[in-house]
């Protein structure tokens, strides 16, 4: 097309006006096979106002294995760098429990700061514990939905920290594709079961982040008299924690009270 016939007016140039970005800004590094818990983590989020997740993902192997969660940590900074780049954030939240406790949390933080230098990583499994803490519990019942070897890197971390793991039950998934499916009636079916099958239990923890908790910790919580703590719940809370933010949330547990 020759030049005059892209003739026309001119442009106009008008004054742009730009939001001021107050809020909080978190990135999240999520599994590529996840369908949960970017959402599970936003609905904990949902009723505090001005906070603006940004996801991005890792690959990640059909069966979860600690083979194949520590696989995760050579791809975290390449992902670590796609989370808006040029744009500052709050917080980066790494969203896998069992992936944190295979990688190692300095090596998941290292990674994740060789892209983001500066920004401060948040991890489900050390989020768990703050919020045991938090609660006052040191002797807990754990759920969980995966592979045995897999579950006993959480059972594992948690006694490091001094907590003490009564009981363990898991669903025996092998990944996300049936985790993501377990429904909130079977995680509450399961979760009194486990407090009832644990005299002396502070606390139940529900591990990993690929199980939808948000319509679960109330109502576990009003029918067992016990605080749970969830993965994404205690992600959640320790992100807004971390940024200054003590936000107290109804109906997302006692933890955000």
């Amino acid at each position: 097309m020759r030049s005059e016939e892209r003739s026309g007016p001119s442009w106009s140039r008008l004054p742009a006006g730009l939001a001021s970005g107050d809020g909080l800004s978190v990135g999240m590094i999520a599994l590529a096979p996840d369908r949960v818990g970017v959402r599970d983590f936003e609905d904990f989020l949902a009723r505090v106002p001005d906070v603006a997740v940004f996801a991005t993902r890792v690959p990640m192997a059909d069966v979860v294995t600690p083979d194949s969660l520590a696989a995760m940590r050579e791809h975290l900074a390449e992902a670590a760098a796609r989370l808006v780049p040029g744009s500052p954030l709050d917080a980066i939240a790494f969203s896998c429990t069992s992936g944190t406790a295979a990688i190692g949390i300095e090596a998941v933080r290292a990674a994740i700061g060789e892209a983001r230098p500066g920004v401060p990583v948040h991890t489900p499994i050390e989020a768990g514990a703050k919020a045991l803490e938090a609660l006052g519990a040191r002797r807990i019942a754990l759920l969980a939905p995966y592979l045995e070897a897999t579950g006993g890197l959480i059972a594992d971390y948690f006694e490091a920290q001094g907590i003490e793991v009564l009981s363990r039950a898991t669903f025996a998934l092998d990944g996300d594709r049936q985790m993501n499916r377990v429904t909130p009636a079977c995680l509450i079916e399961a979760g009194r079961g486990c407090i009832a099958a644990t005299p002396g239990a502070q606390a139940l923890f529900i591990s990993c982040t690929g199980l939808a908790t948000a319509k679960v910790v109330e109502a576990l919580e009003d029918a067992t008299s016990l605080p749970v703590v969830t993965s994404n719940q205690a992600l959640a809370w320790d992100v807004l924690r971390g940024c200054g933010d003590m936000t107290k949330i109804e109906g997302r547990g006692r933890l955000f009270r």
